[in-house]
């Protein structure tokens, strides 16, 4: 039985493959966008209320002896529910991003041993593994996928507590002011 190399698409669909042995030494410069009909599918896996706009000028060249490194600018119009009002936020996102990749060491990777990966706190992030082909979609889906506000919040928006809870709050005893009767005093016989 052979293994199929190729992969399975991803939830969000958005793929964009380019092929390692067509990176020359001068490298590749890639504007990728994402279409009317995959923003729905992006946005649902993204779990976000909708994307305006995604793209993504990516410049991918030679690193090192073997690996790749691939720089980019993200540009994408997101709208996010608030975590308050829960009503539609729209937001900008700008952000640059970095990454790269190296071979596996064919020496280095059998299946009988496991291999530890110590990551500086401090240091750059190791590269990530390198295949036959990068899928630059999938590198801006995780892109956008960390820069999004995790908890969006419309400027004006507040928490308030329910009144009737409040009040309710102040009529309640508290469950200990029972055991406060019970206890013994000093000099009490019990």
């Amino acid at each position: 039985m052979t293994k199929n190399r190729q992969e399975a698409a991803p939830e969000h669909g958005f793929r964009r493959m380019i092929a390692v042995s067509k990176i020359n030494e001068g490298g590749l410069v890639k504007t990728i966008s994402a279409t009317p009909a995959e923003i729905p599918s992006i946005a649902a896996y993204l779990d976000i209320a909708g994307i305006d706009a995604l793209s993504a000028d990516m410049t991918v060249t030679r690193w090192r002896s073997k690996g790749i490194r691939v720089q980019g600018k993200l540009k994408a119009d997101v709208i996010q529910n608030c975590i308050v009002t829960l009503e539609p936020i729209s937001a900008h996102i700008e952000t640059e991003f970095e990454r790269r990749f190296q071979p596996l060491d064919p020496r280095a990777a059998t299946h009988d041993t496991q291999h530890e990966v110590i990551v500086d706190p401090e240091g750059e992030d190791p590269a990530e593994p390198l295949d036959r082909e990068i899928d630059l979609g999938e590198i801006l889906i995780e892109e956008l996928s960390l820069s999004l506000d995790l908890y969006p919040r419309k400027p004006d928006a507040r928490f308030e507590a329910d009144q009737g809870d409040e009040q309710a709050g102040k009529s309640r005893k508290s469950p200990f002011a029972t055991l406060a009767k019970l206890k013994i005093m000093p000099g009490d016989k019990g």
